[in-house]
């Protein structure tokens, strides 16, 4: 559009519910599960619960998608750091970084190689808030 705009969901790709194709199979896939492990044999009287796990899971996967802005990166990057490896394609988070730390510390260890060196001395801080090391 020429005024600027944004047309909403212009790339988008298929939805049902708010949910995507993988999502969609992702929640067929544990239909599948609780009918051979839950309801085996009895699949008929386990159908309303069966298909009630298909859509929570389908409708769960596509709810947890949404929270982050970049969407499937966002959910790969957070699970990926939990399970405490590096997501794939981007820099390490700081959670996984020990040396780039998202709480500095205030005073360094006396025997880090730093203190050894004496650059504490050499490098004083100008930040008022922190204590002088």
């Amino acid at each position: 559009m020429d005024s600027g705009e944004e047309i909403q969901g212009l790339g988008e790709d298929w939805s049902f519910l708010g949910a995507k194709l993988a999502e969609w199979l992702a929640g067929f896939a544990t239909f599948i599960i609780v009918a051979e492990v839950v309801f085996k044999g009895h699949m008929g009287q386990g159908m309303p619960i069966m298909i009630l796990c298909w859509i929570v899971t389908t409708v769960g996967l596509a709810s947890i998608r949404v929270k982050f802005p970049d969407q499937e990166k966002g959910v790969r990057n957070y699970f990926a750091t939990l399970c405490g490896f590096a997501p794939p394609f981007i820099p390490t988070p700081s959670a996984l970084q020990k040396f780039w730390s998202g709480a500095p510390l205030r005073r360094l260890p006396e025997d880090c190689e730093f203190m050894q060196l004496g650059l504490g001395e050499l490098l004083p801080s100008d930040n008022p808030h922190l204590e002088e090391v």
